[in-house]
Parts: C-alpha cells; structure tokens; sequence
C-alpha cells in the first residue's frame, strides 16, 4: 500500500474490538475509553485559532508593550486608545511599517518605568468590524464604547443585508463578538441581528465580480457613457437581490435606451402634462 486505507473496513488485531466494522467500532472503542476513565468523547466543529494580528499599517494598534523586565505588560486603561502615528513611510515589499517608527515602538513600561518596545502589529479589521453596528447606538459617547440603555433600545438589528461570503467571516465574528459583549452586560440581547437577507453576487464572464480577479466594471465608466440612473435601474431590476446578477453589457444599453424612450416620451408631451387641468 502506498496510502493508507480511510474507507470502512473491518477490525483486525484489536482485542475485544475484532471483526466489528470500523465506522461501529469508533463508538464502542470511545465508550470504552470513557468507561475506563482514560479519557472522554467530545463534539469537534474544525475551529481553529484566530490569527487577529497583522503586520500592516492600517488597523488598531494591538496595545500591548514588551519589558526585559516585566514582560508582556497591556497598555493601560488610561492611555488608550493606542493611535497610529502620522509619519509612516508605506511600501509594497510587505514589511511592518509601525516596526520602522521609533518615535512609534520606542516607550516606558507601565510598570516599572523602564524603556519597553510597544507591538507593531495591528488588529485584523474584522476585530473593529465585529461590534461596529453596538456602537452606532450611541456613537457620540466618549464615556464608554456602548451605552446599555441605548444599546438595548436599538438592539438587535432589525434586518442584516450582505453578501454570502460574510456568512463565514464577518457575521460567525460578529455573533461571537456580540455574545461576549452580552455575558459581559453591554446590553440585553442574545442575536445581532433578527433578519437576514443575503444578497446575491455580480457574475461577468462566468465568475464572480472580484478586484482581486480584475473583472470589476469600473462604476465611473458607466455613469459617464450612461448615466448614474441607467447604472442604477440595471442594478435594482436586472436580478431580484437575493440572486446573482448577470452583468450584460447589452443589459446596460437595454436600461439606457429605455430611459431614453420615457425621456422622449415626457419631452415630446412637455406642453401637455405641464397644463393645469381642473380635477373632478
């Protein structure tokens, strides 16, 4: 064999567990570890660990700081939130530009006063985008980032409005996101949101619209040959919004000749509709 064998076979060498199928023996042998106390069956749903940290520039400064003395030592309460400095140099070779700023990684440790490094890196984007929709409830508030009382009022979300691709990241974070921040007593509710709609792709040329495929269709273009109400009226009628949408080039001619007919069509009766006329 040059593989090893992962289909359904029979139990051979295995004590007590000979001749049983192997599918029926991983529950006899799991119940048999627990019955001995050697060790217990548990549910896996192929979690991993979140990487949150980044090495880029944009982002929230992760505020931790390095000590040879102290250690890890978290920035304090006092002295957050850690801001991005105004002077970094970007690049394309995919260095951490917060690591090049001394000004920036140079500081004080909060315990002990000695010189310490501050974290360059900086907090994936989903980390801010997780609670975003709380803190709209009362974002004038520079006391604390959720107010209860508002946050209860508003919360939750009425109706959530995305793309599938957000089922996986954005909204399994903000869910998780928003349980904490409820076992924590921000607010009351035990859902973000109460109502989902997902909303459909763009296809061209037999793939999804995407920067990172250079298929976009540049919305510019199309409003100067066309006009923003052909871009608009072929995106709302050219597919319902919970299915992908087709993107034609002939479609968009189709939205534009048949605005134009209605703008004859006013135009030419102008005189007429612009008459008052007395309604019984």
């Amino acid at each position: 064999m040059e593989d090893a064998y992962t289909e359904v076979g029979t139990m051979v060498n295995s004590g007590s567990f000979d001749g049983l199928s192997s599918d029926v023996a991983i529950s006899k042998i799991s119940d048999h570890i627990e019955k001995n106390n050697l060790g217990k069956k548990t549910v896996n749903y192929r979690l991993k660990d979140w990487g949150i940290s980044r090495q880029r520039f944009w982002g929230c400064p992760i505020p931790v700081i390095y000590c040879s003395k102290c250690g890890m030592v978290p920035v304090p309460e006092k002295d957050l939130p850690v801001t991005l400095p105004e002077n970094a140099t970007l690049s394309t070779i995919g260095d951490d530009p917060l690591a090049k700023i001394d000004s920036f990684v140079n500081t004080k440790c909060p315990k002990c006063s000695g010189p310490a490094r501050r974290d360059t890196d900086t907090f994936d984007t989903f980390v801010e985008s997780s609670w975003y929709y709380a803190r709209y409830t009362c974002p004038d508030d520079d006391k604390a980032g959720i107010d209860r009382n508002k946050a209860n009022y508003w919360l939750p979300v009425d109706q959530y409005i995305g793309g599938i691709e957000h089922a996986i990241m954005h909204l399994l974070y903000a869910r998780f996101f928003h349980k904490v921040l409820r076992d924590l007593g921000y607010f009351s509710s035990n859902e973000p949101a109460t109502n989902l709609l997902t909303q459909g792709m763009v296809i061209k040329d037999g793939n999804k619209m995407s920067k990172s495929l250079g298929n976009v269709v540049d919305p510019d273009y199309i409003i100067e040959k066309y006009g923003s109400d052909t871009a608009k009226l072929f995106s709302l009628f050219a597919a319902p919004p919970e299915k992908d949408l087709d993107w034609s080039d002939l479609g968009v001619e189709g939205c534009y000749r048949f605005l134009n007919r209605i703008w004859r069509l006013v135009d030419n009766n102008f005189d007429n509709l612009s008459k008052k006329k007395d309604r019984e």
